[in-house]
């Protein structure tokens, strides 16, 4: 008999990851005062009955970005916190893209050995029946949980235009969503433009020394850690190698995400795929 419900850990004090099947990690901040849910799965688990169980003081929720592998239960909160730019990526002209975007995902869990893994069935997969409002969560927010316990929002566009981190200086853990990690997607903006975005989180790293993304745990793995120490100056140094056109440019076929074929680099511990027409897009500013 396999595991039929998410796991929890406890990250640091009164911080949890909630590992929905290896395919996505959701973190609960539990304060003082209010407490912080940090995406909402894939959408094989009511995460919101885990969040109710373990916080019981009033809670928001924030997502990092619009894929569904972190909005999948958002339609069990009435408001939920997500940067601007990613508003139109969750659209009913888009339902339709991200209902087929949702249908692949049992194919990568099989892939990945998450059903060998857990006792759960493709037939799970909820796709959200209701769009909550969307509170801006901009550049700069800041979420009180009482006690001193605050995490600062950085926009850092790349993945999609509205992916954001939170730094808890607290923990001292950087909470990446998708935007730093050592399988780096940067589909939706130019490289400058990711470059730039990862630069200010370059500015912050005395405030962190951990780096959980939203995908610790992941496929059928059993080791639930956070980022290698290097990856974000692996990223950065991949980024300016791009833009210097140094890069070692292999290609990587992406059409299990529909992406088809996409330029990429690996550095260190990290690899990132982009699109290799979008270096440094018209009008834009050299990031360094």
């Amino acid at each position: 008999m396999g595991i039929s419900k998410p796991e929890v850990l406890e990250v640091a004090r009164k911080t949890y990851a909630i590992n929905e099947f290896g395919m996505a990690t959701c973190f609960l901040l539990v304060g003082t005062e209010r407490g912080l849910l940090i995406d909402t799965g894939c959408g094989m688990y009511n995460i919101r009955e885990i969040a109710d169980e373990l916080c019981k003081v009033p809670y928001d929720v924030v997502l990092t970005h619009a894929h569904g592998d972190h909005f999948g239960s958002m339609d069990k909160w009435d408001e939920v916190y997500m940067h601007p730019a990613d508003f139109d990526l969750i659209t009913p002209e888009l339902d339709e893209f991200n209902r087929q975007k949702f249908a692949r995902y049992p194919g990568m869990m099989k892939d990945f050995g998450t059903f060998d893994a857990y006792d759960i069935t493709p037939e799970q997969l909820h796709y959200p029946e209701k769009t909550p409002k969307f509170i801006p969560c901009e550049e700069g927010h800041v979420f009180d949980l009482g006690d001193g316990w605050k995490l600062d929002v950085i926009h850092t566009p790349g993945h999609t235009p509205g992916e954001i981190v939170l730094i808890d200086p607290t923990t001292r853990i950087l909470f990446s969503g998708d935007a730093c990690n050592v399988n780096l997607g940067i589909f939706s903006t130019s490289i400058n433009t990711a470059l730039k975005g990862l630069l200010k989180v370059k500015a912050r790293e005395a405030d962190f020394d951990r780096n959980f993304n939203g995908h610790i745990g992941y496929g059928g793995s059993n080791v639930h850690r956070s980022m290698p120490e290097s990856v974000l100056d692996d990223c950065l140094s991949i980024m300016r190698h791009i833009i210097a056109g140094t890069a070692d440019v292999k290609t990587r076929d992406m059409t299990f995400i529909g992406r088809g074929i996409q330029a990429s680099v690996r550095e260190g511990h990290a690899l990132i795929t982009y699109d290799p027409n979008r270096i440094i897009d018209e009008g834009e500013e050299p990031a360094e």
